[in-house]
């Protein structure tokens, strides 16, 4: 991405247990014409490896990164409702997908049940 406004970055497993830093970027700001006398604002998504560079749009630039924040939040829960897991960088404390800025869950679970690869306490398909 060219211009990002906004970017992060979380280290994953995906549902075969495979580590791999997932990157997430916001930006390249661009004017879409609409068919009335006016213009939306658009902006590019990038969530690397695991999504297609994509385009949201809205009225204004607030309203565009706000519905680019939650493609963004869609497309990080389909892939932990397929088996994948992200965790805050350098930690295996798992993002909260709800929290408005995608912080990690602090002080839930006790330190022990949060080392080591979680693969073995997920569910396996068939």
């Amino acid at each position: 991405m060219d211009n990002p406004v906004a970017e992060a970055s979380f280290d994953c497993l995906d549902r075969d247990g495979r580590q791999f830093l997932m990157t997430v970027a916001i930006g390249d700001r661009h004017m879409i014409s609409t068919d009335a006398d006016s213009s939306d604002v658009g902006f590019y998504i990038e969530i690397e490896p695991i999504m297609e560079r994509r385009r949201q749009a809205g009225t204004d630039s607030l309203s565009a990164l706000c519905c680019c924040i939650e493609l963004v939040r869609k497309a990080l829960k389909i892939f932990v409702a397929h088996g994948g897991v992200i965790h805050s960088p350098g930690s295996k404390l798992p993002i909260d997908l709800d929290d408005f800025a995608f912080q990690p869950q602090f002080g839930l679970l006790r330190p022990q049940y949060l080392g080591g690869n979680p693969d073995p306490y997920r569910r396996k398909d068939g």
